[in-house]
C-alpha cells in the first residue's frame, strides 16, 4: 500500500495543471472553484491532494481484504444494518465509498445495486476479477456479487420490487443520476452549503413505495483508516413528499459535514455540484463610475485554459466556459500577470469597441 501511494504521488506530481493547454487545466480549474464555494485552499495543494485521493479508490476495492484483516478498516454504527429484512443503503462519492458494497456483502447482506445508465454499462469491470485480471478485481472471495440495476430502465422497478418481497436491500449513491423516471419533475429542492440545489429523489420516492428505510453511509480516510460511519435508519412517513423533502434534507445535511472535513476526498469536485434551480441574477445595467476608473482583470472569478487552437476563460462562479479570440486573450493574460489597470480610454486604444469593452466590464471580466 505504501509503495502504491508513493507511486501515485510521483504521477500527480508529474501532472501539468498549471500549463493552460495541459489536459489537466480544466479539470484543475473545475476542482478549484469547487473547493473555493466549501472553504479557503491553496488552488494547487487543495488540486494535489484531490488528485491522490481520487486515485485510492481503485487500489482500496482491489485490495480490500487486506485492509480489512489488518484493522485499517473501522465501523462505526454497525448496530443499525438491518439483518432481518431490507433496506435501501445509500451514500455519496466520497472517500473510499466503493468499499461500502463490500462490505455489506461481507455482513451476509444480500442486496442489489442500483445505477445510472452510464455506470451500468461500465459495471463489468468491478463485477468479478476474472474480467479484469490486470487489477484483480474485488479479492474477498465473497464468491456472491451484488446484483445490478439499471435505473434508466424502467423495469427494473419491477426487480426491486421481487427483491423487496425476498427480504434483499438496495444500495446507490444520493448524489447519482439515480432515478426510475429521469425527469425534471422528479428532483427536489435542497439546502446544501448555503446553495438551493436540485437533487433526485428517487432514492427516497422508492423507499415510500417499497415501505423500507433509507439508512445513509459514509466512507471516509482519516487518521490512515478507512471509517465507515452507518447512519440510524430513516424509514419512511406516511406523506410521501414530507417523507422524500425530509430525508434528503437529512441526507445532504449529513453529508455536508462529512464534505466540510474531507473536502478533497469527493470525486465529483470536477463537476458542477452547485449548480441552483435559480439562474445567478446579473444586473441588467452597468454601474455608474468615474471616467478615470482604473480596470483590472477579475482573476477571483474568472481564470484562462488553451484547448486545441481555441483560448477559453473559465468562470469560477458558474464553471461555464468563455471563448475569447487570441487577441483579447493576451491582453487579460497580461492585465492579470502585470497586474495592471487600464482606465476605459486605455483599454479603448487596445479594443476600439466601445460596446464590447462594455461587455467585458458588464460580465465583471473587467473590474
Amino acid at each position: 500500500m505504501e509503495d502504491y501511494l508513493n507511486l501515485i504521488k510521483q504521477k500527480v506530481n508529474s501532472l501539468k495543471w498549471e500549463d493552460e493547454s495541459s489536459e489537466h487545466r480544466v479539470e484543475f480549474l473545475k476542482v478549484s472553484a469547487n473547493g473555493k464555494k466549501i472553504k479557503n485552499i491553496e488552488e494547487d495543494l487543495f488540486f494535489k491532494n484531490y488528485s491522490i485521493q481520487k486515485r485510492l479508490t481503485i487500489n482500496e476495492i482491489n485490495n480490500f481484504s487486506i485492509l480489512y484483516n489488518a484493522g485499517k478498516i473501522k465501523i462505526y454504527g454497525e448496530e443499525n444494518l438491518i439483518l432481518n429484512g431490507p433496506a435501501f443503503y445509500s451514500s455519496f462519492h466520497i472517500g473510499a465509498y466503493m468499499t461500502i458494497p463490500i462490505l455489506l456483502a461481507l455482513k451476509k447482506i444480500t442486496f442489489s445495486v442500483v445505477m445510472d445508465d452510464y455506470s451500468f454499462k461500465r459495471k463489468l469491470r468491478y463485477e468479478n476479477p476474472n474480467i479484469n485480471p490486470e487489477t484483480s478485481g474485488i479479492d474477498l472471495n465473497l464468491k456472491v456479487n451484488p446484483d445490478f440495476l439499471n435505473a434508466e430502465d424502467a423495469r427494473s422497478i419491477f426487480k426491486m420490487i421481487r427483491n423487496i418481497k425476498e427480504n434483499k436491500s438496495l444500495f446507490s449513491y444520493l448524489d447519482g443520476n439515480t432515478t426510475t423516471i429521469n425527469d425534471q419533475k422528479h428532483s427536489l429542492k435542497v439546502r446544501f452549503m448555503n446553495n438551493e440545489i436540485s437533487t433526485q429523489k428517487g432514492i427516497p420516492y422508492l423507499c415510500h413505495l417499497l415501505k423500507i428505510p433509507l439508512i445513509p453511509i459514509f466512507a471516509y480516510r482519516e487518521d490512515d483508516l478507512i471509517k465507515v460511519v452507518i447512519e440510524k435508519p430513516i424509514y419512511p412517513l406516511k406523506d410521501k413528499d414530507v417523507f422524500c423533502e425530509q430525508s434528503l434534507n437529512q441526507c445532504w445535511s449529513m453529508f455536508e459535514n462529512v464534505l466540510t472535513k474531507f473536502t478533497e476526498q469527493y470525486e465529483f469536485l470536477n463537476k458542477n455540484i452547485f449548480i441552483s434551480n435559480e439562474r445567478s441574477a446579473q444586473s441588467n445595467k452597468l454601474e455608474f463610475r468615474k471616467d478615470d476608473y482604473s480596470y483590472k482583470f477579475n482573476s477571483q472569478l474568472y481564470n484562462f485554459y488553451i484547448k486545441d487552437d481555441d483560448h477559453l476563460l473559465f468562470n469560477y462562479a458558474s464553471m461555464n466556459s468563455l471563448k475569447i479570440n487570441k487577441g483579447l486573450y493576451v491582453l487579460l493574460r497580461k492585465l492579470e500577470s502585470k497586474k495592471l489597470n487600464l482606465t476605459k480610454m486605455e483599454l479603448l486604444q487596445f479594443i476600439p469597441d466601445k460596446n464590447f469593452v462594455e461587455s467585458l466590464i458588464q460580465n465583471q471580466i473587467l473590474i
